[in-house]
């Protein structure tokens, strides 16, 4: 039906009948606790034994996706090992464990995650992300501009893709972004967690420095994969 590489997950649609799915839980494994992994990578069942290593807040993985909690995992990356269900020591199911969003380390997406992740794959084939259409690396202002801006940091201007909405509000090549829609970004994961779906076709307040005065643009959030669409 639809994937999303950002998260490691596909929605896929099976003609099968007397199917029973599994029961998920919502709540929090802590470290220590015990996590069973089940596949079938082939043509006999797969199980894997580990506990939870480390169990933290939510997370944005190197795609840009976010997972609303960090579940690592003890389980030793294995072929066939991304997309086992893991079940807790209650027998209810953690989520999907996976070894595809961070290099060597076996995660566990949560139900949290895939509802919503699935939900938007069944309506548009994929995850719908707003974009701005720039590239942009963190700085750290000087001080005296720091003190007009009221914050240490900024996100560089380093590029702006023609007829995208940032090029239409006016965003220019070395202007630095201090905030977005009131929040403050200088990280490059700051402004990503300001361009969730439900930020698509929304006026925000851009406020930058540039040529060392701290202005104030509106820029509307597009939908990335549109046309002229692709970079945050």
């Amino acid at each position: 039906v639809g994937r999303d590489p950002t998260t490691d997950l596909a929605l896929l649609r099976a003609a099968a009948t007397g199917l029973a799915p599994a029961p998920w839980t919502d709540d929090v494994p802590a470290p220590g606790e015990l996590v069973l992994a089940l596949s079938r990578p082939g043509k006999a069942p797969r199980a894997a034994l580990a506990v939870i290593a480390r169990s933290a807040g939510e997370y944005r993985a190197p795609g840009g996706g976010r997972i609303d909690r960090w579940l690592e995992t003890s389980l030793d990356v294995a072929p066939g090992l991304s997309g086992s269900l893991a079940v807790g020591a209650t027998g209810a199911a953690l989520g999907v464990a996976t070894a595809g969003l961070v290099r060597g380390t076996v995660l566990i997406v949560p139900p949290a995650t895939l509802r919503r992740v699935v939900r938007a794959l069944a309506a548009h084939g994929g995850v719908r992300r707003g974009f701005l259409g720039v590239t942009t690396f963190p700085v750290r202002l000087g001080a005296a501009l720091a003190a007009r801006a009221g914050q240490p940091a900024a996100l560089l201007v380093s590029s702006v893709e023609p007829e995208s909405p940032a090029a239409r509000a006016g965003l220019l090549l070395g202007d630095a972004l201090l905030a977005l829609g009131g929040a403050a970004v200088g990280e490059p994961g700051d402004l990503l967690a300001l361009l969730e779906e439900e930020r698509i076709g929304e006026p925000l307040a851009a406020r930058i420095v540039r040529a060392g005065e701290v202005r104030e643009l509106t820029v509307t959030v597009g939908a990335r994969g549109a046309p002229g669409g692709g970079r945050p």
